[in-house]
């Protein structure tokens, strides 16, 4: 474009040059001139001469041509200015991709280049907002130039459950080497891909202390208790996740540090071979294993980690069946078969727990502790003495999640005991299911299913119709008629079972269902 600028320059300099060198010839009259020849005859006596060519007329266009050869042979000519002209442009198609990105981030940064810092307490904040619009930023960036396989942990909600997945964006094969897909093929072009946590919040310390999350669940446990998940899945050349998309879920609640605060969990994506064995979540075998991948997530944990409950085991255990003992004494009277369903869960968790270590000195200690805590629980419920919010607060300190269910288990389970939920017993468990911060959709299903095991339940009276269905004071008729509906299709699937004991309660609670429904207006 410069050159055909250029020559239009020249053109017209030129056109101005021959302009001016006529007008200078021609500065006298014509009508005199004619005058004067014809006066003197002139035309007659001057001899005609053969005209001359004047250089001077076109020293214009002489440097026009001159101009032309001279960009013709430093150019290469016009073909070569056209292959230059056509790799810039396919530069620019090239790069166009790049200078979006450019001016996306130029942009999205602008806003904190000249923030000024008012006082010393918008320090934080500022950092904050710098924090959120680099990882804005790397998501962008991840997204279109997505290259080899990423993952990152997202928080998603599925079926009212939180979960952690694993998410996953990039080439699977972006690295793979031909001996690879040569192995992969043997084995029906399968590779197995696995997914292992580690906590490395004193990796910069030690690094031996990665301590590799462990897990009791079957479905997200290896052989070792240790927190996984493995998949098979296809791959050939070229396959890839072109957005980020799940590859696996954990359930939130089992994904358990080692120590409560804020600490860095490290994710590790193996792909392998098929039979691949793995060690404290490293292949045993470094040829089985096909690509790795790894991601940081921070977790700010406010529970006891799994290396901190054993110290907090007995404590919790002693406040647990202090709650129990409460709500077998909710009527002001003790309920004995709510006591024996106390002693069994304390076989079960304490006592039985050391029978097959052959310890009887210490099973026969935790027999006499336990059998003076319940005597001295009872008393201080006698006396009104006993603190149950210190109790609740201790439990949602010393225990994790996973271990406030199952003492909620073992509290609906002395409530129905005698085939009977009273409306004290019904409150309390209400209650005591929000002090614990349990999910209330969680606890409603798990009442229910006590509720299907029992003969009677309390609902002559207007306000205990409420509590079964564990409506809180501010929920407005709205919530309360949504909740409504789904405990009538729950109730209504069981009209059939088999189970007599439990259709003769299910047809009860659908009626108890549809009356509120009226009452509310639904």
């Amino acid at each position: 474009m410069k050159f055909i600028f250029s020559l239009i320059i020249i053109l017209f300099l030129s056109s101005a040059n021959i302009s001016a060198a006529d007008t200078k010839e021609l500065k006298f009259d014509n009508e005199k001139i004619n005058e004067f020849i014809k006066n003197n005859k002139l035309n007659d006596t001057i001899p005609k001469k053969e005209k001359e060519f004047d250089i001077s007329k076109y020293r214009g266009l002489i440097y026009l041509a001159i101009a032309i050869l001279i960009g013709i042979f430093s150019r290469g000519g016009f073909t070569g200015f056209d292959e230059e002209e056509g790799r810039i442009k396919k530069k620019k198609s090239k790069d166009n991709n790049r200078s979006r990105i450019d001016e996306f981030i130029e942009k999205s940064n602008k806003k904190n280049i000249d923030k000024e810092r008012e006082d010393e307490f918008s320090y934080d904040e500022e950092d904050r907002d710098s924090e959120m619009q680099e990882k804005a930023n790397d998501d962008f960036l991840s997204e279109v130039y997505s290259g080899e396989l990423k993952i990152k942990i997202e928080e998603k909600i599925i079926d009212n459950n939180p979960y952690y997945a694993v998410m996953a964006i990039g080439d699977i094969t972006w690295y793979f080497e031909e001996d690879f897909f040569n192995s992969i093929k043997k084995e029906n072009d399968q590779v197995k891909f696995t997914i292992y946590a580690f906590d490395v919040t004193e990796e910069e310390t030690d690094k031996e202390k990665d301590i590799a999350l462990q897990c009791l669940t079957d479905s997200f446990k290896d052989e070792n208790n240790l927190l996984s998940s493995a998949r098979n899945m296809e791959v050939k050349v070229g396959y890839a996740y072109d957005i980020w998309t799940p590859m696996f879920f954990f359930p939130k609640s089992i994904v358990v540090p080692p120590y409560r605060g804020e600490r860095k969990i490290k994710f590790v994506l193996s792909a392998t071979k098929i039979n691949a064995k793995f060690e404290q979540g490293k292949t045993v075998r470094k040829k089985d294993l096909y690509l790795s991948t790894e991601t940081i997530f921070y977790l700010n944990f406010q529970e006891p980690g799994y290396l901190e409950e054993d110290q907090y085991e007995d404590e919790v255990n002693e406040k647990i069946v202090q709650l129990g003992l409460a709500v077998a004494y909710s009527e002001k009277k003790i309920n004995q078969r709510g006591v024996e369903a106390i002693k069994t869960w304390i076989n079960q968790k304490v006592i039985w727990k050391h029978y097959f270590a052959e310890n009887t000195e210490e099973e026969n200690e935790n027999k006499i502790k336990y059998s003076f805590l319940l005597n001295n629980t009872y008393e201080l419920l006698k006396n009104k003495k006993l603190s149950l919010s210190e109790i609740v607060k201790e439990l949602n300190y010393k225990s994790n999640i996973s271990k406030r269910y199952d003492a909620m288990n073992l509290l609906l389970n002395i409530a129905g005991s005698d085939d009977r939920l009273s409306v004290e017993e019904d409150k309390l468990l209400n209650k005591t299911a929000r002090a614990l911060e349990l999910d209330m959709d969680r606890f409603q299903q798990m009442k229910t299913s006590t509720i299907a095991n029992i003969d009677t339940i309390d609902d002559n009276v207007e306000e205990n119709e409420d509590t079964i269905f564990n409506f809180s004071a501010d929920m407005t008729n709205e919530e309360k008629c949504k909740k409504l509906r789904l405990e009538y299709t729950r109730w209504n699937r069981q009209t059939n079972n088999s189970n007599e004991k439990i259709r003769n309660q299910a047809k009860k609670m659908v009626e108890l269902t549809a009356s509120l429904r009226k009452k509310y207006n639904c």
